[in-house]
């Protein structure tokens, strides 16, 4: 999978009960927008992206795999000001409060919650083989997704965020060969590639916002999957009987 930027299987990891995730059946990664041999017994890709990054940049799915789009856009500004401008301006602060706003957005944005919703639901109907679901860089709405599924399945808090911040190893390169392009274009100053830094990065603060924001609008974790997303705890059952080793 050297091919295919930010991938990881979450089998492994130990869930409720002391089982062990099975492998082969939740991975993540970042778009599938290059031909790309998968190696494993790829059923369905949701999608979590955009329909304008889609329409820019649509998957290229391996043969025999369904294609689900989720629909989540990355909303957040700061003051009313766009991403684009706060980078140009080199405003590192601005931009990490930008992806904290993201992440509460994730809990509170109805739009949001009917994208992560859709993934759920198609975990739920795939009994056999994988399901790979990504965005763009396989780290906000991704990260927030596979955080999701991890505590469904009773993954411990510590190994989930353990799992989050693997994406700064895993797009370290990717991410310099990024910066480097847009020094390129313009972004001279230490500043702005700083800035750009940050809106490529992980942070636990960043998931932790979205955990926190679930214990203020819902209560929690539990309330937020039966209120925000309509998962039923025969959903969480049934999600643990096909995604956690007997």
């Amino acid at each position: 999978m050297d091919e295919l930027v930010n991938f990881r299987d979450l089998g492994g990891m130990v869930g409720f009960g002391g089982k062990k995730i099975r492998l082969n059946r939740l991975l993540r990664s970042a778009a599938l927008i290059t031909p790309i041999q998968i190696g494993y017994d790829l059923k369905q890709v949701v999608d979590l992206r955009s329909e304008d990054e889609v329409n820019k940049n649509p998957d290229i799915v391996p043969k025999g795999a369904k294609y689900i789009h989720a629909k989540i856009k990355m909303d957040g500004s700061v003051k009313g000001k766009k991403i684009g401008g706060i980078v140009f301006c080199g405003r590192i602060a601005s931009c990490n409060t930008y992806l904290l706003k993201v992440y509460t957005g994730f809990v509170t944005s109805e739009a949001a919650r009917s994208g992560f919703a859709i993934l759920i639901k198609a975990c739920l109907n795939n009994l056999t083989g994988a399901t790979l679901f990504h965005c763009v860089a396989g780290k906000d709405r991704t990260g927030f997704a596979a955080a999701i599924l991890l505590k469904i399945l009773g993954v411990s808090d510590t190994d989930i965020m353990t799992d989050y911040m693997k994406t700064e190893e895993a797009r370290r390169e990717v991410n310099k060969m990024f910066i480097a392009r847009y020094k390129r274009r313009g972004l001279i100053f230490k500043r702005q590639q700083e800035a750009l830094a940050v809106i490529m990065g992980v942070r636990p603060e960043y998931l932790q916002a979205a955990f926190n924001e679930m214990d203020n609008a819902y209560g929690g974790f539990n309330e937020y999957l039966a209120q925000g997303l309509g998962v039923t705890p025969q959903d969480v059952l049934r999600l643990r009987e096909l995604y956690l080793e007997a």
